[in-house]
Parts: C-alpha cells; structure tokens; sequence
C-alpha cells in the first residue's frame, strides 16, 4: 500500500501538464477500485500507481520510467513542502541527500507508521560524488532519480546522475550516482 499522498500528487501533475480532460480519461480507462478519488492521508494499493503509469504512458507515447523520473522531480518539491523546519535546514544538496535514510524516512515513519519506505546505504568517500544504493521491493528507482534531481533543483545544484546498476536488471539494489559539479 502507497500514501495517498503520491496520488494526488500525480493526479496534480497530469492535471497541470495535461489537462483535467486527459485526468479523468486515464481515469475512466483504468477503472480502478479507488475510482481515482484520492486523499493524502488515505493509503491505496500499488497497483493502482502502475496501472495509471502504463495508461498515461500509452496516452503520451512517453515511456514508462521516463514518466516515473519526471513524476519524481514533481513529487520532490511536494514533498519537500511538508517536511520539518529542521529537515529544511541542510545547507546543500549533498547534505540533505545523505539524511534521507536516517533522517527523513525516521519522521515519515513517526508521521505514518505502517508505511513502507526504501532503503538508502551511501558511499561518500569522493567529494565529487555521492553513490546512493537504493533498495526496496517496489523498484521505484526511477522515481528515486525524479527525487534527486528535484533535490538538485531545490538546492539549486546541477548534477550528473547515472544508474549502472538496476533491480529491473536483476541486481539485488540499484546503484545511483550523483556527481557533483567540480568545486571552484
């Protein structure tokens, strides 16, 4: 089960993007047991999130993981807007990045208990990047690439990110690497 708060935030993106018209079509297509009337607080199932992915998808000719990374960079600044004054206080991206796991996901916990999160281990022995293994049985490792450069552009930061490694390839977790600009 998913918060809530991803659909509406979807929702809010194809309505923006696309139009309420095309909303409401995908809608009507996916004839989910929701029926598409989604509240943040609610939980829906996975299922759900997918299907509406593969509709817009075919609706956009836009593959599926291109969607996925754009929904996440939506999703970021979203997100980012509900979080805890002192979790808004990272001072760069490089930072907030690395409090993800131990911090951020600690008070989504506290907030929504039974939620289900991934999971981040880190290398950041190079200051020139930031490997990032994400971990989590939904594979939503596009939307966490979404996530990251939304963070850049919150921190006002441009990255190079690349992901050499994928579950969708059969790998246990998926490796991102951010790569930083080069410090003047």
């Amino acid at each position: 089960m998913m918060q809530g708060v991803v659909y509406t935030a979807l929702a809010d993106m194809v309505i923006e993007q696309l139009g309420l018209p095309v909303w409401e079509q995908i809608l009507d297509a996916a004839a989910l047991p929701s029926q598409g009337a989604y509240t943040a607080g609610a939980r829906y199932d996975d299922a759900e999130l997918l299907q509406l992915v593969t509709l817009l998808s075919q609706h956009t000719g836009i593959a599926a993981p291109d969607l996925v990374r754009s929904f996440g960079t939506y999703l970021f600044s979203q997100l980012y807007a509900t979080l805890p004054p002192q979790l808004q206080s990272c001072q760069n991206l490089r930072e907030f990045l690395l409090k993800i796991d131990s911090t951020i996901h600690k008070e989504v916990k506290r907030v929504y208990p039974d939620s289900y999160l991934p999971s981040f281990k880190y290398d950041d022995s190079k200051p020139s990047e930031l490997i990032m293994y994400y971990q989590s049985r939904r594979k939503m490792c596009f939307a966490a690439e979404g996530l990251i450069q939304g963070a850049a552009r919150q921190f006002n930061t441009d990255i190079q990110l690349s992901h050499p490694v994928c579950m969708h390839q059969g790998a246990d977790c998926c490796t991102l690497i951010v790569h930083f600009p080069e410090q003047k």
